[in-house]
């Protein structure tokens, strides 16, 4: 099963439109399930919620083949945790579903860092069949260089 979600903050009508048109298409085939929030697009190809209660959306997280999703630090860190490959889709400002394009440079970074697999309405097919060989890379915080830096940039307040 495919879990797809944009997080509870935002409604993200691209991303479930765009996955709805893969079902219906054939390009995805794998039952799909999606937490779709508060956006004006029903989808008509898979089956959805509105929101999940936090232990069903880790249940959904944890059991899933493939997760796609909006490029939230949430979304990312947890499907990580769970060792559930997740392909994202970024929220662009141009388009108004952010306020600024934060998640295309969060997307990019997990990305090099080979934590993820992006996708845009071109590469999804692409994105799809490499997703299904892809294992994250373990995430291994980097504590000291962090502390480090919050201690510079503290010092540098005084």
């Amino acid at each position: 099963m495919i879990f797809v979600t944009s997080g509870s903050m935002l409604p993200f009508d691209r991303l479930f439109k765009i996955i709805d048109d893969a079902v219906a298409s054939g390009l995805i085939q794998e039952e799909v399930f999606g937490q779709i929030g508060d956006g004006n697009y029903e989808p008509k190809n898979f089956k959805y919620v509105r929101y999940l209660e936090k232990g069903e959306f880790d249940q959904y997280i944890n059991s899933a083949s493939l997760v796609i999703g909006h490029a939230g630090i949430g979304v990312i860190i947890q499907a990580l945790s769970s060792n559930t490959p997740l392909l994202v889709l970024a929220r662009e400002a141009r388009l108004g579903e952010h306020v600024n394009d934060h998640q295309i440079s969060t997307a990019n970074k997990f990305e090099e860092l080979g934590h993820i697999l992006t996708f845009n309405e071109q590469t999804l097919g692409e994105r799809l069949e490499q997703a299904k060989d892809f294992k994250p890379s373990p995430r291994k915080p980097n504590v000291e260089a962090v502390s480090r830096e919050i201690g510079q940039f503290l010092s540098s307040l005084m």
